[in-house]
């Protein structure tokens, strides 16, 4: 029976394991070494994300190209994700995502005309193996204690794209069973992002993606002194609102096609009373009123749509999505000038909202949008004559 490291024996080995002067940053050239080990390790969130950091930069630089530190910082990522004391296991599995993302992307990328011919998005070649390795290192977090280190852990698989069609069945069986909503909006949007690579599972995939556009969720919840029983059969159903992930995922997996029924089902989903579960943790640094901008640009050019969506939240009761609901009307009345009139009524009624934000935001709409009042014309009538004293 084999002892478990001590923590200095376990950094040592994984510091052993990285050949260092490639960990480089790409802007400053600065080479990093074993010290970042014991800051992904330590107590101090504040200095392991920062560490964190480091590594993402290190890998990806902007996110264009992936870098020769990639393959290297691998492996002691995956184990820093897979161990419960380390403090920033989200964010670590993030930048795990993120090189993954550029891997999969910077081979076919677009360049910028300007820099054809002088430079590309590159790969370095020891990324994939590396990467093959790692995801496969990742799959036991998708049955982690933390919910949000389960949705971090979908995240990332969801870009191991050789692995589509496993991953998929694998993703759709733990939906079944993942109590948490955003997790299992995490599971959705992994579906929808691996179909894109599938081979045998993608018509499939779809159906099962337009599938949940359909299941509004469980309902309220019960309240639990009138009766305990309807509320504990509440409480052990898994039946998640994910319809706004599910079309975010179709929208990856189908692009360039306009469903018809994408608003409505945003609409619906962004105005139930559980609409709050599509909101991402803390941790994911993405706020509730993004979520509804974002959501509400995948309807592109569905104008009617997009202003019955403005007008429902800007008169909704929630105070953040009447925030939304105002971003949404400066978009919409910055692109399009007859959406100028048909919202500028809804907004004025807003200049008085409890929420100091949301008055400022209806005010500075109204000075930018409001016409002016005509001005009065020249009077054309008879004058009367003046007379002199």
């Amino acid at each position: 029976m084999s002892v478990p490291d001590t923590r200095a024996e376990r950094l040592a080995r994984l510091a052993a394991q990285v050949e260092w002067s490639k960990v480089v940053c790409l802007y400053t050239r600065h080479q990093y070494g074993p010290e970042v080990l014991a800051e992904l390790w330590g107590s101090d969130r504040v200095t392991a994300a920062g560490a964190c950091d480091d590594m993402r930069f290190a890998a990806i630089g902007d996110g264009s190209s992936v870098s020769a530190a990639a393959a290297q910082i691998l492996p002691f990522l995956v184990e820093a994700a897979r161990d419960p004391d380390v403090t920033v296991r989200f964010q670590i599995l993030r930048t795990i995502a993120d090189i993954a993302g550029t891997g999969n992307t910077a081979p076919t990328a677009k360049v910028d005309p300007i820099l054809e011919g002088l430079w590309r998005p590159r790969v370095d070649a020891a990324w994939p193996a590396a990467w093959e390795r790692a995801a496969e290192e990742l799959l036991p977090l998708l049955n982690d204690g933390d919910y949000v280190v389960r949705g971090g852990a979908a995240r990332a698989l969801a870009q191991s794209a050789a692995h589509a069609d496993s991953l998929i069945r694998r993703f759709r069986a733990r939906f079944d069973d993942e109590p948490d909503p955003w997790t299992a909006g995490c599971l959705v949007l992994g579906v929808g992002e691996l179909a894109r690579h599938a081979v045998e599972g993608r018509d499939e995939a779809v159906a099962w993606l337009r599938h949940r556009m359909t299941v509004a969720g469980k309902g309220p919840e019960p309240d639990i002194d009138q009766d305990i029983d309807a509320w504990i059969a509440w409480d052990e159903e898994i039946r998640h609102d994910v319809r706004l992930q599910a079309v975010e995922a179709l929208c990856r997996v189908l692009p360039g096609h306009a469903d018809p029924c994408y608003t409505p089902v945003t609409t619906a989903a962004l105005l139930a009373s559980a609409a709050s579960a599509v909101y991402p943790p803390t941790a994911c640094f993405v706020s509730p009123v993004d979520v509804i901008t974002e959501a509400d640009r995948r309807l592109g050019d569905d104008l009617p749509g997009r202003l019955t969506l403005a007008h429902a939240l800007l008169r909704h009761d929630g105070t953040t999505e009447r925030t939304g609901g105002l971003r949404i009307a400066a978009s919409l009345m910055d692109r399009w000038p007859s959406a100028v009139p048909a919202l500028l009524p809804a907004v004025a009624r807003l200049v008085d909202d409890t929420s100091p934000e949301n008055r400022d935001a209806a005010l500075r709409l109204l000075t930018t949008y409001e016409a002016p009042p005509p001005a009065r014309p020249p009077s054309t009538g008879p004058t009367r004559p003046r007379t002199t004293p």
